[in-house]
Formats: C-alpha cells, sequence, structure tokens
C-alpha cells in the first residue's frame, strides 16, 4: 500500500535530481521552467518567489 507521508514510504530518501528540471528568463521579465526530459512539461510565469517565503 502506497503510504501519505514520504518518511512512511522511503521516497524522502531517494536522491533529488537537481539536472532534469531547468529554468531560463525569456527576457520579457517571465520565467519559463521545463522538464529536460519531457519537452511538453513546462510551464511560465511572471512572477517568481524563493522557496523560504511559501513557508
Amino acid at each position: 500500500m502506497t503510504e501519505k507521508y514520504d518518511t512512511d514510504n522511503n521516497r524522502d530518501e531517494d536522491a533529488f535530481e537537481t539536472e532534469r528540471y531547468a529554468a531560463v528568463s525569456d527576457g520579457a521579465g517571465e520565467m519559463v521552467v521545463y522538464d529536460t526530459e519531457n519537452t511538453d512539461a513546462w510551464l511560465k510565469s511572471d512572477a517568481a518567489v524563493e522557496v523560504d517565503e511559501m513557508a
């Protein structure tokens, strides 16, 4: 059975793939974040926040 929390199913022990995702500015002040393994997976935003600011 799949557990709800990462620590219950050891998903938090897996290595984080830091090179899979990338970001680039489009020059107009917007940021595009994309999956380097799936060219159909991307998002574009005109605002960004640090992870610490979301807590």
